[in-house]
Formats: structure tokens, C-alpha cells, sequence
């Protein structure tokens, strides 16, 4: 057996590395053949560039020698080794493809034994790859080219990167949602409650919707205030009369506040006697049969604030606020019948607002109903009529002003009684004189005129009477000449188209 040469695998791995033989330079064209021995891989061979020579991708197969070229470059090269060759095509380097960490294995990758982390052998070249052309440094011999796809993903290539790993999604709380939902529509308490529970939940089972739970307490907080405010308002207004809160009435009748000024009316059927506090009357024309008429309204003072004064309060002033209006709207008193009286309709708590917390004046008979209006104002008087009732009205009024007691038991009140009367009687003389009566009315007028002296020299003794008798005496004539002048009134009454039918208060006898 022959000897084997330097660099034969019989020398190994350690073995001293033997100088590469010459080669001559292949055509330009031919494939280069690397003419290091597969031993020597202590010692690389230098290559043109500093780094070692990147992966490339396959290229395509580079054209055959000439036939008459082939046994020349055959008989010069020796061998080809056996370790891994790099692929250089001809002309500028193909730039490889971008590294997928992800990709998977080729079958090359999968087949090859050292991706796994075992020991592996050089790898040798395809067939089908060309050699780099002449000048084109090597590699080294047991070299291997760099893996790619999943293989290259080494454990030390991550440098700590541990991978991701899909959690499931956090649930979102139910009774947030409902809490939202409800504090939506208008279910303040439920939305409160639920949206507590769910934030206490949601802090436990560290799940999502705190946001929709939140929303949800303070919306139901802000309805229930609003709730709150809502009702307490509607208390005080209705501590002030204005919620009335009153039932529908019977039909064709109104509410009491509805009664105007001149308007006849019968309470309404159910609503109550006709001398009692009512809520519903019915108003009726003044010339068929009734009990009420209404004289006009007097506005009340009302409490501190504006509200109700009570209920004492107003009987209390009614009297005096309704007097002016009856007044105004009877200036004949001879034209109200026996048995009707000045009565007035005062609003309650309840009513108080609906009521423009005013009463209403009216002059009512209880027992009886009555047919025409008695209204007797500047707007149904004749200019005569108006004249001689604004004379006799002083002396009407002074007349009611009577002493109660006897007149032995109360004689400095009959004498200053007397000085009111005489001065009333003077005045009326006075006016009635002024009065352009009519043709008819002219001599009733004129008697009634000249009897006015002779009361007034009456009621002149009164006063100047000096003793008890001569006092009583005195008060007994002047009663009888004011007497025989409701007959010369009467007169000049009818004269003038007035009313004769009725006294005038407490001066009939």
C-alpha cells in the first residue's frame, strides 16, 4: 500500500497542514476548484474581505466548459474535497433574501443533522452549485453555511425573549352595565344600588366595567337629589295653595275663583249648603231665580313671603275689605231685599294661588232666591238718580250708627249721635237743593227740601237738652220727623224710577 500524502485524511485533524500545490488559473467562465486539503482547518485561507463570506442563495447553474477545454482543466485540478465550498456567481454578488426567523424549515434544513445541536460533519456542496471563479477567496475548510429559517432561532439568539402568551379578556361586570342602564331610565334607586354592588365586585374578580359602574352610582345619586327637590317644591307649593288638587265638579259648574264681578249663581248640586264654605257653583242668569251675586273681589294681604296668611287672619279683615266693594256696587241699599246679606268666599291653603289670593264679595240670601240684579253703580244710574243717591247716602250712614242702649243709660251718647245726624241732615238739604230734577220728580224733590230745617233744628235739641226727661224727649221727636221723611224719599223715589219696595235698614218702623 502506498504511503499517504501530507494532508490525506490519514493524518487527522492535528496533523501539520501541507502546502497547497500550484494551480494554474482556470479560464474565465470555468469552475474554480479549491485545491486546500480537507486537514487543514487550523489554518483558514485568507479571503478578499475581512468577514466571513454571507450565505447565498443558489444561483442558477453556470454553462458547461468546451469539450476541448474540459481534459486540460481536469488534468490540472486535483481532486475535489470534500468539505463545503461557497457558490460566488459570476459578476456582482446576488443580494440573499431577508432572514424569516419564523419561516419553517426546508427539507434541506430538516435533514440536516447539526440543526439539532448534535455533531455534523462538513457538509458538502450541492451538485448542481458552481464554483466562485478564479480570485475568489475560499472558505475555510469545515465550514459550515449559516442555517436559516427555524433552525437559526437558536436559544441564545432570543437573548431572554420568552414569547407571548394569549390571556382570555377580562369579562365586563353585569350589574355595571345594569346600573348604567337603569340610572338611563330614570331608576335612580335601582341604578345606585347596582352600581355599588358592581364596583365592590369589580374590585374582587378584578373585572372590567368600573367606568359604566361609576356612571351609574353617580347618575342615580344626581336623580334621587333631583327627586328630592322635585318633591320638596311641590310640598311647599302646595303649602301655599298652588296645587289646588281639587276633583272635576259637577257638570256645568265651576270653581268658586271662576265668579266674577256681577255674575248670579247657585251653589252647585252636592257642593254644599248655600251658607257654607263651596268648591263648585253654578252660575245662572240674574234674571231667573238665585241665591248669590257676587259684588267684586278684595285683595288680601298676604303672609311674609307671599304665601298663605291663614285661615284666622282673613276673617278677620274680610269685613272691612269687602265693605268699600259693597259700597261701590249698592249705592241704592233700598234695592236689597228683605233677608239678604253681605257674605263673602275666602280661599283655603289649598286654593290660595288659583284664588290670586283675593276673596269675593257677595251678597247672598240663604233662605230664599231672588229674580234681577242688584247692582245699582255708576254704570246703571241715570245721572238724576246717581245725584240724589249720593245726597241721601251721608245721612243713611250716620242713621245706622244708632246707640244700642236706651237713652237714660247712655245720653252723651245720644247727644253726639244727634250732632252727626244734624250735620248729615244739613248736608243732604244741601245737595238735594243742587239736584236739576227731572219734570216729574221736581215737586217731591222740593218738598223733600224744604222738610230738611226743621229736622235739623230736631236734632239740634237733642244735643242741647239739660236733663235726662228733656233728652228723651228730644231723641223721640227727631226719630218721628226722620220717619215722615221716608215718605217724601219714596216719593221722589218712584218720581225717579227707583226702588220703593224695600227699607232703608233699620229706619222702617
Amino acid at each position: 500500500m502506498s504511503k499517504a500524502g501530507p494532508g490525506s485524511p490519514e493524518d487527522g485533524a492535528c496533523g501539520p497542514a501541507a502546502p497547497a500545490p500550484a494551480v494554474e488559473a482556470p479560464a474565465v467562465g470555468s469552475p474554480a476548484v479549491d485545491t486546500s486539503p480537507t486537514g487543514t482547518a487550523d489554518v483558514p485561507t485568507a479571503r478578499t474581505d475581512a468577514s466571513p463570506a454571507p450565505a447565498l442563495a443558489p444561483p442558477a447553474p453556470a454553462p458547461a466548459p468546451p469539450a476541448s477545454a474540459a481534459p486540460a482543466a481536469a488534468q490540472a485540478a486535483p481532486p475535489a474535497p470534500a468539505g463545503p465550498v461557497d457558490a460566488v456567481p459570476a459578476g456582482p454578488p446576488v443580494a440573499p433574501e431577508p432572514f424569516d426567523p419564523w419561516a419553517p424549515p426546508s427539507e434541506a434544513e430538516t435533514a440536516a443533522p447539526g440543526v439539532f445541536g448534535h455533531a455534523a460533519g462538513p457538509t458538502p456542496p450541492p451538485a448542481d452549485r458552481p464554483q466562485p471563479p478564479a480570485g475568489w477567496a475560499q472558505s475555510p475548510p469545515g465550514w459550515t453555511a449559516p442555517a436559516t429559517g427555524w433552525g437559526a432561532v437558536t436559544p441564545g439568539a432570543v437573548s431572554g425573549f420568552q414569547g407571548m402568551y394569549a390571556y382570555p379578556p377580562r369579562p365586563t361586570n353585569g350589574l355595571a352595565i345594569g346600573s348604567l342602564v337603569t340610572a338611563l331610565t330614570c331608576l335612580s334607586p335601582v341604578a345606585l344600588v347596582l352600581g355599588v354592588i358592581a364596583l365592590v365586585q369589580i374590585h374582587k374578580r378584578q373585572e372590567r366595567g368600573r367606568g359604566m359602574a361609576v356612571a351609574g352610582v353617580v347618575l342615580g345619586v344626581l336623580g334621587l337629589l333631583l327627586g328630592a327637590l322635585t318633591a320638596f317644591g311641590l310640598a311647599l307649593d302646595d303649602q301655599d295653595g298652588s296645587t289646588p288638587g281639587r276633583p272635576v265638579g259637577p257638570r256645568g259648574s265651576v270653581t268658586w275663583d271662576k265668579v266674577a264681578k256681577g255674575d248670579c249663581y247657585n251653589p252647585a248640586p252636592g257642593a254644599g249648603d248655600a251658607d257654607q264654605q263651596v268648591s263648585w257653583v253654578t252660575k245662572v242668569p240674574c234674571s231667573l231665580p238665585h241665591h248669590s251675586e257676587a259684588a267684586g273681589t278684595a285683595a288680601i294681604a298676604p303672609a311674609e313671603g307671599g304665601g298663605y296668611p291663614g285661615e284666622d287672619k282673613i276673617l278677620k279683615s274680610a269685613d272691612a275689605l269687602c265693605k268699600p266693594v259693597f259700597d261701590s256696587y249698592v249705592l241704592d241699599d233700598w234695592a236689597v231685599p228683605d233677608g239678604v246679606g253681605l257674605s263673602y268666599m275666602y280661599p283655603t291653603r289649598g286654593s290660595w294661588r288659583a284664588s290670586g289670593g283675593s276673596l269675593i264679595c257677595v251678597l247672598e240670601d240663604v233662605e230664599a232666591s231672588h229674580k234681577g240684579s242688584l247692582r245699582t253703580d255708576r254704570t246703571t244710574l241715570t245721572p238724576a238718580q246717581l245725584a240724589y243717591l249720593e245726597a241721601v247716602k251721608p245721612l243713611n250712614a250716620a242713621a245706622e250708627d244708632i246707640p244700642e242702649d236706651e237713652v237714660a243709660d247712655a245720653p252723651a251718647d245720644y247727644r253726639a249721635w244727634a250732632a252727626t245726624m244734624a250735620e248729615a241732615t244739613q248736608q243732604e238739604g244741601e245737595k238735594l237743593a243742587a239736584i236739576a230734577w227731572p219734570e216729574a220728580a221736581k215737586g217731591p224733590g222740593e218738598a223733600m227740601v224744604a222738610s230738611k230745617p226743621a229736622a235739623v233744628e230736631a236734632w239740634h235739641a237733642v244735643k242741647t237738652a239739660r236733663d235726662g226727661a228733656e233728652l228723651a224727649r228730644a231723641v223721640q221727636r227727631a226719630k218721628a220727623l226722620l220717619r215722615d221723611s221716608v215718605g217724601e224719599a219714596k216719593a221722589v223715589r218712584a218720581a225717579l224710577g227707583l226702588s220703593t219696595g224695600e227699607h232703608p235698614g233699620d229706619l222702617q218702623v
